[in-house]
């Protein structure tokens, strides 16, 4: 059976149908008649049996209409290009200046040693030349606590670049207590440009509290508002998260948001549900689940597009793979332990390697493959948002054998 990819859509306009691949992107143009009607018998049959006619032929010429087994290589071929990404998460610390309920890190006071640190420079710079993208995310912890260990490596790369052809993207989670303007600037000279910074609206300072106990979020917002400030021509990006748990529905908080930042095309904002995601502090949260949390993250996210603030790039191709799923991601936590989940952490199956004083970076590489493969069901072919995950999504639950939802999938078809 021949049929439309999921990637493969079509319109009408001006009498005529335009077909367009968002995997190749190219596009076809029907004007006559008895073509339409065989192009429309098509779709409302689900496709055709052969490829028999001027129309399927061409349609099949342009890779717009295919087999099984031709959509699988397609889509095989696409997520290849994972294989020319270096993608690195580093933890220079796992200690953190905050003491947030739902979180699931033990915060141990450990911070990456200059013999490890040293090991995974030395792995960045022998990798370098090998790769067409090296991202790198500095994760914690609360990693602007080490600056300098940011800073010294973000540089590295910087140098690393100029010698090769590789390109090259930097992005932080943070909290923004200490992401002052002046720090701002020196981490964006260092190339990095992407930040996620969670929010948690008036409830802020009670589920995000510093270590002391006392209230945070005047001071991100003073850090954010004086970042906000800088010209145009710094061209970044910071995503404000908001947790969410039941209940919350006072959307005045957005409200404010757009006061302060609606103006600045550089800021968006998701919003998330608390999950449980490890800890004994996360059970003592009303936490939203099931038809619950679906329907109240609704109602935040319209309220967001109605203010005009929702966070962009949901629909980009790649946007939904599980970073853990890339065959050279990996989390470089300051123990030396190398995983492929920065939430999974003491997950057994995450450590996939360790950093060794004498050998350097080693990958143990069958541990590393379990997180790579990919498995494309049959309503994954004529999934339109196939593009975005491939399948690849949380492979933390993949790990644990436990079957989840497809997100892109209506309801009603789960």
């Amino acid at each position: 059976m021949y049929t439309l990819p999921g990637y493969v859509e079509y319109y009408e306009e001006d009498g005529a149908i335009y077909i367009t691949s968002k995997l190749l992107q190219n596009k076809v143009k029907i004007t006559e008649k008895p073509l339409q009607e065989e192009f429309y018998a098509i779709v409302r049959c689900g496709g055709c049996p052969d490829i028999s006619t001027p129309l399927t032929r061409f349609l099949h010429e342009q890779e717009l209409l295919l087999n099984s087994e031709e959509i699988t290589q397609a889509l095989k071929e696409a997520v290849s290009i994972l294989n020319d990404t270096l993608l690195l998460t580093i933890m220079p610390t796992e200690g953190c200046n905050f003491r947030c309920p739902y979180c699931y890190e033990e915060h141990t006071p450990i911070s990456m040693s200059r013999a490890v640190l040293d090991r995974i420079q030395e792995y960045i710079a022998e990798q370098a030349p090998r790769f067409g993208l090296i991202q790198i995310n500095w994760f914690g912890g609360e990693p602007t606590l080490c600056k300098d260990t940011i800073l010294e490596t973000s540089e590295l790369i910087q140098s690393l670049q100029r010698e090769n052809s590789f390109l090259y993207s930097s992005a932080m989670t943070t909290n923004g207590y200490l992401l002052n303007v002046e720090n701002f600037k020196e981490y964006y000279a260092a190339g990095i440009i992407n930040y996620q910074i969670t929010l948690d609206g008036w409830n802020h300072d009670q589920t995000r509290p510093h270590v002391s106990g006392r209230g945070t979020l005047q001071t991100i917002l003073d850090n954010l508002t004086a970042i906000s400030a800088l010209p145009e021509e710094y061209q970044f990006q910071i995503l404000l998260r908001h947790n969410i748990l039941a209940g919350d529905r006072d959307f005045s908080w957005y409200d404010n948001l757009y006061k302060l930042f609606g103006a600045d095309k550089r800021f968006t904002v998701m919003v998330r549900a608390v999950g449980n995601w490890g800890g004994e502090s996360v059970k003592t949260l009303n936490l939203l689940e099931g038809e619950q949390q679906e329907q109240l993250l609704s109602e935040h996210t319209a309220y967001l597009d109605k203010v005009g603030m929702q966070g962009g790039g949901q629909d980009a191709p790649f946007s939904g793979i599980c970073y853990a799923s890339y065959p050279h991601g990996f989390v470089f936590r300051p123990s030396g332990k190398i995983e492929k989940c920065t939430i999974a952490l003491d997950h057994p199956k995450n450590m996939v390697g360790y950093v060794d004083p004498d050998k350097g970076v080693v990958i143990r590489d069958e541990a590393n493959r379990q997180w790579c493969t990919f498995d494309l069901k049959p309503e994954c072919q004529g999934c339109p948002d196939v593009l975005k995950c491939f399948n690849m999504r949380c492979k933390r639950h993949v790990m644990d054998g436990v079957e989840t939802a497809c997100p892109y999938m209506p309801r009603e078809a789960r």
